[in-house]
């Protein structure tokens, strides 16, 4: 039977995949010329309550949510990656440097051609920047952490207390080479600056999940049980006490709207661990009551292990059915209603892709399989197999990965 160690990062990525189709689909790929969005996180279409209450679900379920447990997932990952090659003799920062640069090129194709907004460049900057920080102890990484954070916190509130503008999306409607080759081009220029911004934004997130995947929290949860309650406990507090004002902000019933924006942006950097915790719980739910091995469950599994795939998979799909300037023009302008359930519509249709897709194919998706040939040596792939063997259902794969992809 799958255990809650394997089980819990595929739910989690694939359940932080619909929270990320259904953020961007709001905030990005609806976006319209001829319907500005007034606030951050959604458009009120003709005061429709519907609208309304999207922004206030969006608010405390959606934005800054499923990133803080992308980043913590991807730490998880690399640190169960240096676990695994230092315990087959393996010389972990090659493995993890071609690894991970590997990631940052196709992430750089992806930004370039697909989606400006992409995040693989980034978290394989912040994988990269790991590689010469996993030498230390976790004393010392838990106070690199805090310093980044502290530093965080005083870009934010510098950005609260002193606004400089616009900080939105550019609307679609201009045409491709205007609303996505240009700025991806730019900011894969842009990425050195962008980079020291991104230390202390999301290295942050990125470290705690490497100390909990060096130290196998989910593996052997029992000494972690406590701080994966507080944790988890933390996840609820950010979520509703943060979530709330935004969405009150973001309907006209309180004021602010832009200094709630950034301190939501700031302190759900903290919920990614509680999010994981809160899958954990989940796939031990599941789990005694034998509900693993039902359809949905092995379908958002299936996704999971592919979360390179299924996040491209978005990209190509919300050109082809959602921008103006693709073949539909779906939901492009909408309210927030409509552009939540365009997000959860293509990623449906993602999920529907990789479970197709794993009892046809492979359980890795495409992308991840160019990944692993590009990634890996032929001697690591071989190294790689004998524990892939002995634990089908991977750790981890995709750009968020564990032990095998």
């Amino acid at each position: 039977m799958t255990n809650n160690r394997i089980l819990t990062p595929d739910l989690a990525r694939g359940s932080a995949l619909l929270g990320i189709a259904v953020a961007n689909a709001v905030t990005v790929w609806t976006t319209n010329i001829n319907h500005p969005m007034p606030g951050h996180i959604g458009i009120i279409a003709h005061d429709s309550l519907w609208d309304k209450i999207a922004i206030m679900i969006g608010a405390i379920f959606v934005h800054v949510r499923g990133l803080p447990m992308f980043a913590t997932l991807l730490g998880y990952g690399v640190g169960m990656i240096l676990v695994r090659e230092q315990r087959n003799g393996s010389r972990y920062k090659r493995v993890l440097t071609r690894r991970y640069a590997t990631l940052a090129l196709i992430g750089v194709l992806h930004m370039i051609f697909l989606f400006y907004g992409d995040i693989m460049l980034t978290y394989a900057l912040m994988a990269l920047t790991i590689v010469p920080l996993a030498k230390y102890k976790d004393k010392t990484l838990i106070i690199v952490t805090c310093v980044l954070y502290l530093a965080s916190t005083a870009f934010f509130l510098h950005s609260i207390l002193s606004p400089t503008g616009e900080d939105r999306a550019n609307p679609y409607g201009h045409g491709y080479f205007v609303d996505q080759l240009g700025p991806g081009t730019f900011l894969v220029q842009a990425t050195p600056i962008m980079y020291l911004l991104d230390i202390i934004t999301v290295l942050p997130m990125v470290l705690v999940g490497f100390i909990a995947g060096r130290r196998g929290m989910l593996e052997n949860p029992e000494p972690y049980r406590r701080l994966m309650r507080w944790c988890a406990g933390l996840a609820v507090v950010v979520s509703f006490g943060l979530g709330i004002p935004l969405g009150l902000a973001s309907i006209g019933v309180i004021g602010g709207e832009p200094a709630w924006f950034t301190l939501n942006q700031l302190v759900g950097q903290l919920v990614g661990l509680g999010m994981i915790a809160w899958v954990f719980y989940i796939a031990q739910w599941l789990q005694r009551r034998g509900w693993v091995h039902t359809l949905p469950v092995r379908m958002l599994v299936a996704l999971g292990r592919m979360s390179m795939t299924g996040y491209v998979l978005q990209s190509v799909l919300f050109i082809a059915l959602v921008v103006p300037w693709g073949f539909l023009g779906l939901g492009s302008g909408s309210g927030a209603a409509a552009a939540m359930s365009v997000g959860a519509g293509v990623w449906l249709l993602t999920l529907i892709f990789a479970y197709t897709w794993s009892r046809t194919v492979s359980k890795r998706g495409p992308l991840e399989t160019l990944h692993r040939r590009i990634g890996y040596s032929k001697t690591s792939r071989a190294a790689i197999l004998p524990a892939a063997e002995q634990n089908p259902p991977t750790e981890g794969s995709g750009f968020l990965t564990g032990a095998t992809s």
